[in-house]
């Protein structure tokens, strides 16, 4: 993955179809990462991988903005957004200890893995998307299974209350509950995003 730090300006002419289409793309783009990363096409591979994040970027901010803004509702806690936000996509080392830290660093970039030893709970869409937001631009990792599967490891700073993490999930995962999220919000304004 790049290390370089990604800045991405939010549209702000934001729509459900838009964001629907950020998701499905990142599907794509981890994709082509995967691809070019076998076949040792490792230039191209960083270029697309920093498209993925500009894209990822995007969806936090998007969500994470959705959230803020309804959450101030009476209904927050049981509706279908927050539902969305709760459902389970990997795996949270929380707190990741200096150790944890360590160990972590020292893997090579396609060797991804929790720290042994941890006992990860769940990881909720809502925290993969903060963990995204404030995740070490120098510490993420990956794996790719043989059946082509792509997986994230991110390390994020401790700040604002929380401790040092280190996330698990894979792609595919986080795409499909982040269209069922976006769903939500699609029944809300009347937008067609397509299928979940």
């Amino acid at each position: 993955m790049s290390n370089r730090h990604i800045k991405f300006l939010v549209d702000q002419t934001y729509t459900p179809k838009s964001l629907y289409d950020s998701i499905r793309k990142v599907g794509d783009l981890s994709a082509g990462f995967c691809r070019s990363w076998l076949s040792n096409e490792i230039a191209d591979a960083l270029a697309t991988s920093e498209e993925a994040f500009q894209l990822l970027d995007h969806i936090q901010n998007e969500l994470l903005r959705h959230r803020d803004e309804k959450a101030k509702q009476p209904n927050w806690a049981n509706s279908p957004f927050k539902l969305a936000l709760d459902a389970r996509v990997g795996d949270l080392v929380d707190p990741a200890t200096p150790s944890d830290e360590s160990f972590f660093s020292s893997l090579s970039p396609e060797q991804g893995a929790l720290p042994a030893g941890t006992t990860p709970t769940a990881l909720t869409l809502e925290k993969a998307l903060n963990k995204l937001k404030h995740r070490s631009t120098t510490k993420v990792k990956f794996t790719i299974a043989h059946s082509g599967s792509h997986t994230l490891f991110i390390f994020a700073n401790a700040g604002m209350g929380n401790q040092n993490t280190i996330s698990k999930f894979k792609i595919e995962d986080f795409c499909k509950a982040c269209k069922a999220a976006v769903a939500t919000i699609s029944n809300q304004t009347d937008h067609f995003i397509g299928p979940v």
